[in-house]
């Protein structure tokens, strides 16, 4: 009881300045009570007096807080499938993905960060504070002061000065005040060789740390540690979603921006909507409630489809959700904004792993019933713009007497909208005379469909380039498709708008998600009906970033009974894709298949994102301890060198020869005499050491005038004793010695009585 209680009365203080460190990276901070959580696991796996206990302990806590910390269960639960671990191979893999995003997210995020959206960052804040925090009582309790003493400065000092100039005097400070508690209160009578160097190096480095958090100019540039970003290069991808039509350009293989849990196959994944036409292209407008006009069942949960999103690399603040989205729910009470129901984004870019559950409108009403539809339009949609074709001015809603006349009236207003008379002349011959507007956008989908237009990423490009693609070049992508029929239904009087997202999506059976890249990036339509809300419809030719025709509105299912999704709902194929696009799909090699559906209900997220990326930097990390550990032997080694006084040389030579025996794994007695090691040097070695251990013998107890000759002499011979003694190892024990720990951990005696002896003649 009495070494528990020392353990944790050294240990209080470090513990909260290891936590401190680490929470000054959140704003605001997390969860206290699984901090003051993962601080009781570290310390409570410290307290038993037996080392093989507290061993014990340090696993059962690891695996506890792992679960705390991360979320995830390192128990081997899954005992009837040894090949996988048990279980833990996924359990490790998950970890693994989780501190890779944490990590990634570390780079591309300026601090302190809010650990509601950036999840990740925040499980790898409690996994540091943790692991820190046992490696510090572990050590306490094995009265290691000195070593102690330096996982508390690494523990508290790397946090502290990652975040920059934020009370760093007073961190330092308190790091330094730790560590003093740490050296005192392990300290005994009889000091460690290295306790006084150790000390002030300590003091020093919080010193340093305080210095370089309080500098304005931080002494640690954080962002610029990313050796992932060197490896990998670029992870995240960016989308600007105004309307351009120069042309596609993708680089590299296929991204993986976002995966996601869905009982349905998502497509038509909403990131924004383009309501207003201006300067000869389609861009995103202010926030309007036209934009969020659903009917009421679209607020019933029996009419919505959950789905579970997972940010893999996509660089933008909007939520994605699949068509239509209703509401939107972040992970860990993330804030977003949400400037109409059915649309919600963050103050920044989507953070790598962040997740949130967005609910959507399922409803697919089927041709007759939207056929049923009276252009019957709320006033809003033409007060806020959604039947403006150009500078304010709206055209006469669908079914309007004379609207033909009054549409020639405006698009001969001015030179601008004159240059898109051809565009109306070709609204109106195509679908005109359609009787209901269902019929109008029909005619119009399935006229781009037709065979006069084709798709390519590197369209030519003639101004105005709507205008020109209608009318002369019949060529362009997703956008050019959109953006026509969005503008030509404007002028059919009927609302419309353009939707930008994703559409498509691989399914992954073994984490069983639907993965999204970058290359099913899309813009489609999007049509109000009296009664349904906004409804997708898609004019693009089957091509990358073409959705399956089977998932829009007014789209009867074919042979529904051959495929059913696990709620019992047809899962539609085929669609009505006409003969020309299903030609152009089978030619163009888009012609997959049908899609499997998700198969149950999943119960977890799976990973995704290159789980290799931390592994450059885990290594400089290794590599920055390697060099620490040289360089306190070397420091060491030029303290004992400095003495001037032949015994003070004696003693220094005598626990040089120690310290090497020592880091080979070679036993000697803490009182050897030099006579002693020098029998241990034959003995291991095969070296006489006859000449080294009478020198040292003199400069000891020598005679006073020829002391210091034979202290010159006794560090010469011990250098060429230690030389010919590394010529008889490998490579790999010198490096073991180089880098060993023991003559650190286990200090020599350095009683200068203890170098005579009946081994010194």
């Amino acid at each position: 009881m009495r070494n528990a209680a020392r353990t944790a009365a050294v240990s209080a203080l470090p513990l909260v300045v290891v936590a401190v460190a680490w929470l000054r990276l959140e704003q605001p901070v997390g969860s206290l009570w699984r901090v003051l959580a993962l601080l009781a696991l570290a310390l409570g796996a410290a307290l038993p007096s037996r080392r093989a206990v507290r061993a014990v302990g340090a696993v059962a806590a690891t695996v506890i807080a792992a679960q705390v910390a991360v979320g995830v269960d390192l128990l081997p639960w899954r005992l009837d499938q040894p090949r996988s671990a048990f279980g833990l191979a996924d359990s490790l893999s998950m970890i693994g993905t989780r501190f890779g995003n944490g990590f990634s997210d570390f780079y591309g995020t300026h601090l302190p960060f809010d650990p509601r959206v950036h999840e990740a960052m925040n499980q790898l804040v409690l996994s540091g504070l943790f692991l820190f925090a046992l490696g510090v009582t572990l050590l306490v309790a094995a009265r290691r002061p000195v070593l102690s003493a330096l996982m508390l400065l690494l523990g508290a000092g790397w946090p502290a000065t990652l975040l920059g100039p934020s009370r760093g005097v007073a961190m330092g400070a308190a790091i330094l005040a730790a560590a003093l508690v740490i050296l005192a209160g392990l300290g005994s009578h009889r000091l460690p060789a290295l306790a006084i160097p150790a000390g002030a190096v300590v003091a020093v480095a919080a010193v340093a740390v305080g210095s370089a958090t309080a500098a304005r100019h931080g002494l640690v540039h954080w962002q610029s540690w990313n050796l992932a970003h060197v490896a990998t290069g670029p992870t995240n991808v960016g989308f600007v979603w105004n309307a351009q039509y120069g042309g596609l350009r993708f680089s590299g293989h296929p991204t993986t921006v976002l995966e996601i849990q869905s009982a349905r196959p998502p497509t038509y994944l909403r990131a924004a909507v383009l309501d207003d036409f201006r300067d000869d292209a389609w861009a995103i407008g202010i926030p309007r409630s036209a934009d969020s006009l659903e009917p009421a069942a679209a607020r019933r949960p029996s009419n919505q489809t959950r789905q579970v999103v997972t940010v893999a690399s996509l660089a933008d603040p909007h939520l994605v959700g699949g068509s239509i989205p209703v509401r939107f729910k972040a992970a860990a009470g993330a804030p977003l904004i949400t400037p109409q129901p059915g649309f919600a984004s963050l103050d920044q870019n989507l953070p790598k792993g962040f997740r949130y559950t967005v609910w959507s409108h399922t409803d697919r009403p089927s041709p007759a019933a939207l056929r049923r539809s009276p252009p019957e339009y709320p006033a809003q949609l033409a007060d806020q713009g959604l039947l403006t074709v150009a500078d304010g001015l709206n055209v006469p809603p669908f079914g309007s007497p004379d609207r033909t006349v009054v549409l020639h009236g405006i698009t001969t207003r001015g030179t601008d909208l004159y240059a898109y008379r051809p565009l109306e002349r070709l609204a109106e011959r195509v679908a005109g005379g359609a009787r209901t507007p269902y019929d109008a956008v029909e005619q119009l989908q399935q006229w781009f469909l037709s065979i006069n237009f084709r798709y390519t990423n590197h369209p030519k490009v003639v101004a105005p380039a709507l205008v020109g693609f209608v009318t002369r070049t019949h060529a362009g992508y997703c956008q050019y498709f959109a953006g026509a029929m969005a503008l030509m239904l404007r002028y059919l009087g009927i609302p419309a708008r353009v939707a930008v997202g994703f559409a498509g999506g691989t399914y992954d059976s073994k984490q069983h998600v639907w993965k999204i890249t970058d290359r099913e990036a899309h813009a489609w339509v999007e049509v109000w009906f009296k009664g349904y809300g906004w409804l997708p419809f898609d004019p693009t030719p089957a091509a990358l970033g073409a959705a399956p025709r089977d998932t829009q509105a007014g789209v009867p299912a074919i042979n529904a009974s051959d495929a059913r999704l696990p709620t019992g709902e047809p899962f539609r194929r085929g669609g009505n894709a006409s003969p020309v696009e299903q030609k152009l799909r089978k030619a163009n090699g888009f012609d997959r298949g049908p899609r499997r559906p998700l198969p149950g209900p999943a119960l977890g997220v799976g990973g995704g994102g290159d789980r290799s990326r931390p592994v450059l930097l885990l290594l400089a990390g290794l590599a920055v301890v390697l060099a620490a550990i040289v360089l306190t032997k070397i420091a060491s080694r030029m303290i004992r060198s400095a003495r001037r006084e032949p015994r003070g040389v004696a003693a220094a030579c005598r626990q040089e020869l120690a310290s090497f025996l020592l880091d080979q794994r070679i036993e000697a007695p803490r009182s050897a005499t030099l006579g002693e090691l020098g029998e241990i040097v034959k003995r291991e070695f095969g070296i006489g050491a006859e000449a080294f251990v009478a020198a040292a013998t003199a400069a000891r107890f020598g005679r006073s005038e020829g002391a210091a000759a034979a202290a010159l002499t006794a560090k010469r011979e011990l250098r060429t004793l230690l030389e010919q003694a590394r010529r008889g190892l490998t490579r790999r024990e010198r490096a073991r010695g180089l880098l060993s720990l023991r003559s650190l951990a286990r200090p020599v005696a350095v009683d200068a009585t203890a170098s005579a002896g009946s081994g010194s003649g």
